[in-house]
């Protein structure tokens, strides 16, 4: 699950689902069960700054043809 390379949002998405899972199922010690949250904040953090990254780089028509930056509803 922790790998050098960067996830994708959706790798983050299936990473954290697992941890979730594990957590859930309660048959880890306390040491592990913080592992995995610590793991899980960081693929959380990950996908939050693809997602703003995204925002960011999404682009609207405009009715005369010009490209606008997307700002979307905050």
């Amino acid at each position: 699950m922790a790998e050098n390379k960067e996830n994708t949002i959706e790798e983050s998405f299936e990473a954290i689902e697992e941890i979730i899972t594990k957590l859930e199922s309660g048959d880890i010690s306390l040491d592990d069960s913080f592992a995995l949250y610590k793991v899980g904040m960081e693929e959380l953090k990950n996908a939050n700054a693809k997602i703003d990254q995204t925002k960011k780089a999404v682009m609207a028509i405009n009715k005369d043809g010009s490209l606008d930056v997307f700002e979307g509803d905050e």
